[in-house]
Order: structure tokens, then sequence, then C-alpha cells
């Protein structure tokens, strides 16, 4: 994912932060630092701020055991998790498939809310055994420890609670789709529970509106449903169309290339006639790297005509193989923001595939 950072490695899977979340964090400690059933009376106001940042920190720890507890679930299915990010409403398990097997999908959907609610659960059971006998209100003698205690168990809950909504993208979602796929083909099923989402999608807007400006946040969660019930369903609908076809049956056998010794402003020329942005580099035959527009746009034009390929290329090189399968080149492309990839056999360029060829694939294949 764009824009993240790595903070972390656990099972193997690296585990990342968005810069979305590095921004919620901050509102989400200053909430807790002014809720008066949390640390809204506790004096000097620094410490309350402290309190409230610890409590966020710990919250997002809970989220992050509750994208593990899908992901532990996926290992152990054989599916491969390649990142976790945290982002500005929660987490993300960025999976290399998503399981076609109904029972493997449920599982992995439940798994999140079941930690969370085992976590809520066994806090607010601690919080009772303590003594006390409701959740914290302004004005009662708690200590700071049972506030904690007592907000964090229903924080869970409430987190395994909002994520059983039968609507894409929570997981509940995924268990209504997997549920739906017994009877249904895949494609239906998917659909149906992403139309779901974004009516739930819309009907929490459309209160959040009605009660501005408090339901500012229920605006901002419910775009954030709708987008992610859309990009769902299309990605689902991408997976099944490029199903069984490989690269080699859609890329651009006839590639214009390019030297290393060849100057950037007959480069722009090239891009200008061909209405291409992006050139794979050869030299002797043997590849060693791409030209595209951004990179040509990273040296000032009055030194383009001064300044070779060899000096502006990109030669970190992913490449392709005339066998990989369509949606695993589309997922590189979109994960590295690449708008090509050189297809190579035997150490030979044999081809490209650009966003441009699937997308056509996409319209010619599609219903």
């Amino acid at each position: 994912m764009a824009s993240s950072y790595r903070i972390a490695t656990i099972m193997g899977i690296p585990i990342r932060v968005h810069v979305t979340f590095l921004l919620i964090l901050p509102v989400f400690a200053v909430v807790f630092a002014i809720n008066p059933s949390l640390f809204g009376d506790i004096q000097p106001a620094w410490l309350s701020y402290a309190l409230g940042g610890v409590l966020a920190v710990v919250f997002f720890f809970c989220v992050l055991l509750h994208e593990l507890g899908h992901s532990y679930v996926a290992l152990r299915n054989d599916i491969q998790i390649k990142s976790i990010t945290l982002i500005i409403f929660g987490g993300v398990s960025q999976m290399e498939e998503v399981p076609r097997d109904s029972r493997v999908e449920m599982l992995m959907a439940l798994a999140g809310p079941a930690i969370s609610l085992v976590i809520g659960v066994t806090l607010i059971a601690v919080y009772l055994l303590l003594g006390f006998s409701t959740v914290p209100l302004p004005g009662e003698s708690v200590p700071v420890s049972g506030r904690v205690i007592g907000w964090l168990g229903l924080i869970n809950v409430l987190l395994a609670a909002f994520n059983l909504i039968p609507a894409f993208p929570m997981d509940g979602g995924r268990v209504l789709r997997s549920l739906l796929s017994r009877r249904l083909p895949y494609l239906d099923a998917t659909s149906r529970a992403a139309s779901l989402g974004k009516a739930f999608a819309f009907m929490l807007g459309l209160f959040g509106f009605l009660t501005l400006p408090g339901g500012l946040w229920l605006i901002l969660i419910a775009f954030f449903i709708y987008l992610g019930a859309g990009q769902e369903e299309v990605g689902t609908r991408v997976s099944f169309t490029l199903e069984g076809v490989d690269v080699a049956r859609i890329m651009t056998r006839e590639v214009t290339t390019v030297g290393p010794e060849t100057e950037l402003d007959e480069v722009v020329e090239l891009m200008l006639e061909r209405k291409h942005t992006g050139y794979p580099v050869l030299s002797n035959g043997r590849l060693v790297g791409i030209i595209t527009l951004d990179d040509v746009h990273s040296v000032p034009r009055e030194r383009r005509n001064r300044t070779t390929v060899e000096g502006a290329m990109s030669t970190e090189l992913v490449t392709a193989t005339p066998d990989t399968p369509a949606f695993d080149a589309l997922k590189v492309m979109s994960r590295r923001g690449f708008g090509r990839l050189p297809v190579v056999e035997n150490g030979e360029l044999v081809g490209i595939i650009s966003r441009t060829d699937l997308t056509r694939a996409l319209e010619i294949l599609g219903e």
C-alpha cells in the first residue's frame, strides 16, 4: 500500500502503518483524554493527554490482533498474507488471493471479530471482578486502571459487533458472501453482499448528515464502507474475468525499445509519435532498465538534450514471464504503481504488458 511504513514483522507478515493512521492516532488520543469517563478529570492536563495517547496505542494494538486473527487462519489454509496495514479506520490484511472455499472464507472472516470479542469480554470480566458494576460515568471514583480496562473492553466488543454487520467491506460481508455462495454463483454472491454494503453506507451517511456536526465521523465511515464495497465487487469481477488467462495471451509482442545512449529529447519525441509513455532499455540485446515519462520529467528540460537514457532510467526491473497469470501481473502493477511490465523468457525480452492491454482484455472477456 502506498504511503505506508513498515514497523514490524509478525508471523512472517510485514506490519505497516499508513499515513492516515498517523493522522488519526492523535485524534483518538485527544478524544480519550477529554472524555470525562476516562481521563477528562485528571490533573495535570498533560497527564490526561499522555494517558489518552497510551490508550489510543493499546486500542490500535487490539485492532492489529484482530487482523492477525484473520491472517492466522489464512496461513493455516495456505493463503499467503503479503502485509497488514493499519489505516484511518482500522486495519487491512493484504491477501494473495480471496479464498473461494466458503468454509475457509467464513472461518477467516469470523477469526478477527472472535479475537476482538474474546479481548473485550475478558477485560469486562476483569473489570467486574475488580468490583466495578458499570462502565465508569463522570463523577464516579473509579481508578485510572479500572477506567482503562472497562472502556477498552467495551470498545473491543463494539469493534467485534461493528465488523459483523453483514455488508462489505466488514467481516460480516464476507460471512454473508460465504453463505450466499453455497447456493449462488460466487460473482452473484459478491454482488449481493456489496450491494448491501453500499445500502448500509448510504443509510449511515444519511444519519450522519442529519446529526451534523456530530455525525461527521459517521459520514466519513460511510464513505469508507461504500468505497470498500465497490472495490471488493470490482476486484472479484476482475479476478474472475482474468482467471485462466496468462500474460502471453494479451501482451504486446512488438516492443519498441531504446538504448542506454539515447538522449532524453529523442525519447520525448518517441513518446509523442508512438503514444506510449514507457519503453524497455536494451544494451547488447539484454534488458537493463526501463525509461518512463516520470523518469524523463525528473530531469530539467534544459538538460534533456545532453542527458542519456542511462542517466535517467529505472534499473529496478520487475518483469513477468509469458506464463504469468494476467491477474498476478495486474496485482504487481497496482501494488508497485507501474504502468507496464516487461515480459522476459529465457533472459530475452519477448513482449510487454501494460494497463491498456489488461483493460482491453477485460473489455473483450467481460460480460
